[in-house]
């Protein structure tokens, strides 16, 4: 147990793994609610733009406290980080790096990649077969997608 004031607060607010995704749930449903504020919230029967975000917003808030508050009282339990802990961490930092290159490389390469990536990284398949299941299921996504009226992004392809 850490002996400083600064390290006494610090492990009553980060003790565990359940706090520390609780207080991440807490920040990310806030930052969600601020962000959709300003959209029309609609009624039940008739719901607008901004419902869904909202309602989910505060469902993930909810839930976000309700784990962050438990982890106080269950006992605490060390949290271990090892080198496939980290592999979360590098999975997050693609699907962010996916989303703010869509629009720029466009969905098919985009999609691709972030598949291969996923399925060689973190799936250990071959080359071979992460790509044999990648492009038919990025080609037909895509037919897909365009079939049912949704804009995708070009980026790079003239289609």
């Amino acid at each position: 147990m850490p002996e400083t004031l600064l390290g006494k607060i610090r492990w009553v607010a980060f003790g565990n793994a359940d706090r520390i995704s609780g207080f991440f749930l807490i920040a990310v449903a806030c930052i969600a609610l601020v962000s959709a504020v300003n959209l029309p919230f609609g009624t039940l029967r008739s719901p607008d733009s901004g419902f869904f975000p909202r309602s989910l917003s505060v469902l993930l808030l909810i839930f976000g406290l309700g784990i962050y508050l438990f982890s106080f009282v269950k006992p605490v339990a060390a949290l271990e980080i090892d080198y496939k802990s980290w592999r979360v961490a590098i999975a997050a930092i693609a699907l962010c790096v996916y989303a703010v290159t869509l629009p720029y490389v466009g969905f098919i390469i985009d999609t691709i990649l972030i598949l291969l990536l996923m399925m060689r990284g973190f799936g250990q398949m071959s080359w071979r077969l992460a790509a044999m299941i990648a492009l038919p299921s990025v080609v037909v996504a895509y037919f897909g997608f365009v079939e049912l009226g949704v804009q995708l992004p070009k980026g790079v392809l003239p289609f």
